[in-house]
């Protein structure tokens, strides 16, 4: 029975229609055809009671020996029934007529009753539940309806589109606590240089007024000022940078990695330079090409090397290997590290750090954002004795690694 009821479940709307309809009609004139043949024989069975009354008739002889005669009716007429049999007689017309009508509406009708529990009512209620649930905000509900029928198909249809909404309503949540979080490491890390500059003006204006302003500290103090307005410069850049990252359009072409690493390494080598930092390079022998965008992901390794630049003590180390299957792309540096707090949040997007003065890994954000969109993973660690290491992590199975 259950095996039927899921069939007839899984069956199109107009088949199961047609299937009820038709089974529906069958009983109505199987009754129908019944009834009338009943009563229509029970109708005669009463005529047949009526008296004959002969108003014509001829006399006719029968046997010429004999002279008998019999009579030859020529005209009769039947004569009425009794009381209750004309009572009967009726009832039985009547009923011949109206009881096949009577099982036409009733068969319309529990034709209708039956079509709607067995394919409409479980998915109706379904869909009246979810329209509730998410009108009320809720989306932690699942549409229990299955069938391979087009009601079946709109509680699926329903369903996708519900747990979309759900997946755009986190994302949405994501961003604004994302949004959040930068407003607040925008507030914190934008009023250090400008209370830097205001502290510098300040006091140029209290040694003008003292008239103890030498060209020496002037010179100082506009350098320290400038210092202060290119790391506000740089930081509202790397806001800019993360407002419009989602924005960005990955561009895949095929590179030559180890070229590519090469002509990085030439740059990284004179920010280096600048910043006073020693710098080594370990790239692997092979030559190995990838389908990627050749600008984010050199986007990417900067930003990783500029924050290893800042926190580094004296040496800056930059990788290349593979693990498994994966290219790790290193970047190490030989500072304090990462504290037990900053690794823990750092799949978080933006995060504030009272130990190192302003907002921890701006650029990772920007770093991990990019990362994301290229298919990468972004993996952050201490190493031994001291120090950080960044690592992209570029898997060979989604990228379409070509090695020569």
């Amino acid at each position: 029975m259950d095996k039927l009821k899921k069939k007839f479940q899984n069956l199109p709307l107009k088949k199961s229609l047609l299937l009820v309809s038709a089974v529906c009609l069958s009983t109505v004139c199987i009754l129908s055809a019944v009834t009338i043949l009943f009563f229509s024989g029970m109708r005669q069975r009463l005529l047949d009671l009526r008296p004959v009354i002969i108003t014509d008739y001829v006399l006719e002889s029968s046997d010429a020996d004999t002279g008998g005669k019999h009579i030859l009716p020529q005209e009769y007429r039947y004569g009425t029934l009794s009381g209750n049999q004309l009572i009967l007689c009726r009832c039985a017309t009547i009923l011949m007529v109206f009881l096949p009508i009577a099982y036409i509406i009733s068969g319309s009708v529990f034709l209708a009753g039956l079509y709607y529990r067995l394919k409409l009512r479980a998915p109706m209620l379904e869909l009246r539940s979810g329209i509730a649930h998410i009108s009320g905000q809720d989306l932690d509900f699942r549409m229990e309806y299955i069938s391979d029928d087009e009601l079946g198909r709109l509680c699926g249809a329903f369903e996708q589109m519900k747990n979309e909404i759900s997946e755009s309503n986190r994302r949405m949540w994501k961003t604004l606590q994302q949004r959040k979080a930068l407003t607040a490491s925008v507030s914190h890390d934008l009023r250090t240089p400008i209370t830097v500059v205001r502290g510098y003006l300040d006091y140029l204006d209290r040694s003008l007024e003292n008239g103890s302003l030498s060209r020496e500290t002037l010179e100082l103090t506009v350098r320290n000022m400038a210092s202060a307005a290119e790391r506000l410069e740089r930081y509202v850049d790397c806001v800019k940078d993360i407002q419009k990252i989602e924005e960005i359009e990955i561009r895949r072409e095929p590179i030559a990695l180890q070229e590519f690493l090469s002509d990085l390494s030439d740059d990284f080598s004179v920010l280096a330079q600048r910043s006073q930092k020693l710098t080594e390079f370990s790239f692997f022998s092979e030559s190995i090409q990838i389908e990627t965008d050749r600008e984010m992901l050199a986007k990417v390794l900067e930003n990783i090397f500029d924050n290893a630049l800042r926190f580094a003590g004296e040496k800056i180390i930059f990788t290349a290997s593979q693990s498994g299957d994966f290219i790790l792309l290193s970047v190490l540096d030989d500072g304090r590290g990462f504290t037990q707090q900053e690794l823990s949040a750092a799949p978080s997007l933006f995060y504030s750090s009272p130990d190192n003065g302003g907002c921890f890994g701006i650029g990772l954000s920007i770093c991990r954002i990019l990362c994301g969109k290229l298919g990468y993973a972004l993996h952050l660690e201490n190493r031994s004795p001291h120090g950080a290491a960044v690592t992209v992590r570029i898997p060979k199975d989604s990228l379409n690694f070509s090695q020569n």
